[in-house]
């Protein structure tokens, strides 16, 4: 199978909430074709809703990569947002699980 049937399959199933049927065949698509930056996309998408923050970030910074290979800065500049965001995310998680819980006072104090 070639790596666009297998991008549009993964897609497809990514809309149908099919996440990890999606990055699984996502992931033999950029395997077969690994500068397909838009299987890069789609795949992130779908590892974001499965909450693998640091997968989607790798796939949207590869992404990043091959459109700026390519000369298209210009979209390369655009995945800056999600890519900062997905950043922000994992950073706000991981403080949030290094802060210990404060418990409420008990009333009457």
């Amino acid at each position: 199978m070639k790596a666009q049937e297998l991008y549009q399959q993964g897609l497809d199933l990514a809309r149908k909430g099919q996440y990890k049927e999606s990055v699984e065949l996502l992931t033999q698509a950029i395997n077969l074709n690994p500068s397909f930056p838009e299987a890069h996309m789609v795949r992130a998408d779908a590892q974001t809703l499965l909450e693998n923050l640091q997968g989607a970030v790798e796939d949207v910074q590869k992404a990043i990569d091959i459109y700026r290979a390519r000369g298209q800065s210009q979209i390369a500049d655009m995945l800056l947002v999600p890519l900062n965001s997905l950043q922000n995310e994992i950073k706000f998680n991981q403080e949030d699980q290094g802060q210990p819980e404060v418990e409420d006072e008990p009333e009457g104090k």
